[in-house]
Parts: C-alpha cells; structure tokens; sequence
C-alpha cells in the first residue's frame, strides 16, 4: 500500500527506489525469484506514481489559480486607476462648463 508515502509527494520517491535497491540485495532472504521481486517493485512504483498524479495536478492548477488572481487584481488596480482619471476629467470639465455658465449667465444680465 503506497498511500501512507502520498503526504510527502515526490520526495519519498528516491527513497522508495533505494529501498528496493537494498532489498534487491538480500535476496537470499527471499523464497522468490528476481522476476517476482522486480513484478512487485515495479507495481508498487507504479501504484505510487499513479497515485501521486492528483497531488501534482492539484498543486498545477492552486498555480493557476493563484495566477489568475494576480492578473485579477492587477487589472483591477489599473481599471481603479483608469477610472479615478475619468472622474477627474469629468470633474474638471464639469467646472470648465460652470464657469462657461457663470460666464454667460453674466453677459446675459448685462444686456
């Protein structure tokens, strides 16, 4: 069962390697044959990578995520900054056309 190594991602792999390398050693200890003992190594390397794909894909797509919001925000800081520049332009000729009023309003009354 490779399960219990998920937690630690890819780091546990090198390490599941170099146990079956030591394993590979003691052979004498086993009543199987090599091609049984390299059938399980390679099944439980298998398992583990197959397993360990959701970690990486999940770790992937937190990226992206954070991604988009960085680009989120920064468009939302330009559009801030965009915005308060229009208001500013409104705000200015909003005086200008106050003053063209007082102005005409005066020429008026002097007539």
């Amino acid at each position: 069962d490779m399960k219990p190594f998920y937690k630690w991602k890819l780091k546990v792999l090198p390490l599941i390697a170099d146990w079956f390398r030591s394993a590979r050693g003691c052979k004498g200890f086993f009543e199987e044959s090599i091609e049984t003992f390299q059938r399980r190594q390679l099944s439980a390397m298998y398992r583990f990578i197959r397993g360990v794909p959701m970690l990486v894909a999940d770790g992937f797509w937190s990226q992206q995520l954070k991604q988009v919001r960085v680009k989120k925000r920064n468009f939302e800081e330009v559009e801030k900054k965009q915005l308060l520049e229009i208001l500013a332009k409104k705000r200015k000729l909003e005086e200008e056309e106050m003053q063209v009023l007082d102005r005409l309003s005066g020429q008026r009354a002097s007539l």
